[in-house]
């Protein structure tokens, strides 16, 4: 945990969403929240709403919320890919693209997601990695905005949605390229697939539906990071537990949800695909009860 050491100075000439760039020499006496993410991470996909509530709560009264876009894949490292992404999740707060993990080095990074507060006198004094203590990194950001103003008025913290709720052990995250993608009993696929270290593309033209991915999981809902190789809409039928299970449309790269319930299960899914060009990068799961 890094505590009361000196915030680097943000590179220069990275790209800069929804405000133009930040110098951390700029923001002495200010709050200052640097949050590591990516897009198609379902673990900061789910810090969002507290972000951006933070945002909404905060930013008149001196925090400033800067988002580190850290891209995991290829395609996250596209400016106009994330700019979508921005406007699809409604992120106001300002965004930096670290495409080469310049600002990720500066701060010895090594998660997705990670949250960094920094006072006003542009010292690191909270740090945590992954989900959760959100009511802790609140309590963090009130007390560095009392230090900028001692009679601000600010809210009760209250208690964060889905504190408290039961976890099970989900299937962990799947990827699927070479790199570190490992098929077997977990899952598989069958037909004309080609390996690329991101990714398996679907390479079956005018194929109907008989090639597909296998997989058996655990959770309480199962997402697919995907796209399509030229942008047009592929689609997939999905069957779980050798039924039907409905069908999805993929086009951006992104992540969809397959499957989603109320209570955690143990099933397997079935994935067809009959479009040439279909490219899957990973499997996200689901472990905790909200």
């Amino acid at each position: 945990m890094f505590k009361n050491i000196k915030a680097p100075e943000f590179p220069a000439e990275l790209q800069w969403f929804n405000s133009g760039p930040f110098a951390m020499a700029g923001l002495k006496g200010k709050a200052v929240l640097i949050d590591f993410w990516t897009y198609s991470c379902i673990n900061c996909l789910r810090t969002l709403p507290h972000l951006k509530r933070w945002h909404e709560l905060y930013s008149d009264k001196g925090l400033v919320i800067i988002g580190v876009h850290a891209p995991e894949f290829e395609f996250e490292k596209n400016p106009s890919n994330v700019r979508r992404a921005l406007k699809e999740f409604d992120i106001k707060y300002s965004v930096v693209l670290d495409s080469d993990y310049l600002i990720w080095s500066l701060y010895s990074n090594n998660a997705w997601p990670r949250k960094f507060l920094i006072n006003k006198e542009g010292r690191i004094i909270y740090d945590h990695s992954g989900e959760g203590n959100y009511e802790e990194t609140e309590v963090a950001i009130q007390k560095a905005l009392l230090e900028l103003n001692p009679d601000v008025k600010l809210p009760v913290v209250e208690k964060a949605a889905g504190a408290g709720g039961v976890c099970y052990p989900a299937t962990p995250e799947i990827y699927l390229g070479s790199l570190r993608g490992r098929f077997g009993k977990i899952w598989n696929f069958e037909g004309d697939w080609k390996i690329f270290p991101e990714f398996i593309e679907h390479q079956g033209k005018g194929k109907e539906f008989t090639d597909f991915i296998l997989l058996n999981f655990e959770s309480f809902e199962v997402n697919l990071v995907a796209g399509t190789k030229d942008g047009q809409p592929a689609e997939l039928k999905l069957e779980l537990d050798g039924q039907p299970y409905g069908s999805l449309k993929i086009q951006d790269y992104k992540m969809y949800n397959l499957f989603k319930a109320a209570e955690f299960r143990r099933g397997q899914l079935k994935i067809s695909c009959n479009f040439d060009g279909l490219r899957a990068f990973a499997f996200t799961f689901k472990g905790c009860k909200e």
